[in-house]
């Protein structure tokens, strides 16, 4: 919204108009800014209800829909916007990406580079197709365009930090550590950065550098949870995290933005907890102040050197049915992350070679042209067992088998000094 366009409405916010369209979309865009989406919501459809074919408001009706998870709703309002104004770049780079979380890839690049028709300096919308062609392996192309978003953007972080993904999946190791490095000064605690530039690292055969970022047995620590008092032993206690958990309004079966496979995610149970989650809350922040405790200081370094005070914490469950596995990933923003397990299933064994149900460290999220230098380490899980390590790690479950499921409790430690 332009300058003149913001005196106009507060001109007609002064006069006493505040049921004027424009009124109330300048609020609902302070609503969606500030993240108070559920405000935006009902302002955008206040609009809407005066001008059904409003570009904008439908437009930002489906970032809405997008940002609550609700992706068919969002696919609605985008294309209505589409239908209402055929040029709104803007709107066909929000449809491309609610298209790449549904995963249809050739689709999303369409919109994407439709969007850049108009805008060819729309430098997000160039990001966004580099991640399209990165999800079908075209990572020539993907590089191509995550470097002509940095030339319109060179702050573009997503773009740097992709780049460095693409790169390294086509095996030009010396580019993704450039891109890393590049990344890194746009933004120094990116995690995804870290996470690439440790696998750059490893590529390049500069161990003794990888190992300074993934020193796994140092900061993979793996320790049983105190039970809250109010509980007789650890299986009382894990029954009632099962139920809740089980019974949680949020959770949701193979959510598009999650990447889980055979399970369902909730969402933070942390935003209306349960007295069960609050003591659950009480004792796992005992156990990361102790492992916090535990590590030396040292500045400079992306872990050792961000180790909070004061942190904000946050708990997403999860169930894995047979066959399920969460696949590799990060935690960006985060400092710390982990996993409390619930519940286990007795098919995930120290017995199995192949480490079924394990958490598996090290295998990145993209499609490696060789994993020959890649060095992966797994842990097994246990009831009653918490797993901690910094948020840049790449980890994800290895599939198991089994009827039993699989329930795990999954935080993040955000820094809040």
């Amino acid at each position: 919204m332009n300058r003149a366009e913001r005196r106009r409405q507060n001109k007609l916010a002064r006069s006493g108009d505040g049921n004027h369209p424009d009124v109330v979309l300048r609020q609902a865009m302070d609503h969606l800014q500030a993240g108070h989406l559920k405000r935006a919501e009902k302002s955008f459809g206040r609009v809407l209800k005066n001008i059904p074919e409003h570009p904008d408001a439908l437009h930002y009706q489906g970032v809405v829909m997008y940002q609550l998870g609700r992706f068919d709703e969002a696919l609605t309002h985008l294309s209505a916007a589409i239908a209402a104004a055929p040029d709104y770049a803007e709107a066909r780079n929000s449809l491309g990406i609610v298209l790449l979380e549904k995963r249809e890839f050739d689709e999303a690049a369409g919109h994407f580079s439709r969007a850049l028709e108009v805008r060819p300096d729309f430098a997000g919308a160039h990001a966004n197709l580099g991640n399209a062609h990165q999800e079908i392996g075209a990572f020539d192309d993907a590089v191509k365009s995550y470097r002509k978003a940095l030339s319109l953007d060179p702050q573009h972080r997503e773009a740097a930090y992709r780049l460095a993904s693409a790169c390294l999946a086509r095996g030009d190791s010396e580019s993704a550590l450039k891109a890393c490095d590049n990344c890194l000064e746009i933004d120094p605690h990116c995690q995804h950065a870290l996470a690439y530039k440790a696998l750059a690292l490893q590529a390049l055969g500069k161990r003794d550098e990888a190992q300074v970022l993934y020193a796994y047995d140092q900061f993979i620590h793996l320790a049983d949870i105190a039970v809250p008092s109010r509980y007789d032993d650890l299986i009382q206690f894990n029954d009632a995290l099962a139920k809740t958990v089980r019974n949680h309004p949020s959770l949701v079966w193979e959510p598009f933005n999650r990447g889980t496979q055979g399970g369902a995610v909730s969402g933070d149970l942390l935003l209306k907890p349960t007295q069960t989650i609050k003591m659950f809350e009480g004792v796992l922040r005992r156990a990361i102040d102790g492992y916090r405790e535990s590590l030396n200081e040292e500045p400079g370094h992306p872990f050792l050197g961000r180790i909070p005070r004061s942190y904000r914490l946050t708990l997403i469950a999860s169930i894995l049915k047979a066959g399920g596995h969460h696949p590799a990933h990060i935690h960006e923003s985060a400092w710390l992350s982990g996993v409390y397990y619930v519940c286990v299933p007795k098919t995930v064994s120290g017995t199995d070679s192949a480490h079924a149900g394990w958490l598996e460290f090290g295998r990145p999220d993209y499609f490696p042209t060789a994993d020959s230098h890649l060095e992966l380490t797994a842990r097994q899980p246990h009831d009653g067992a918490a797993l901690f390590f910094p948020s840049y790690f790449f980890h994800g479950t290895i599939p198991f088998e089994g009827a039993e499921e699989r329930i795990g409790i999954a935080f993040d430690a955000y820094p809040l000094d």
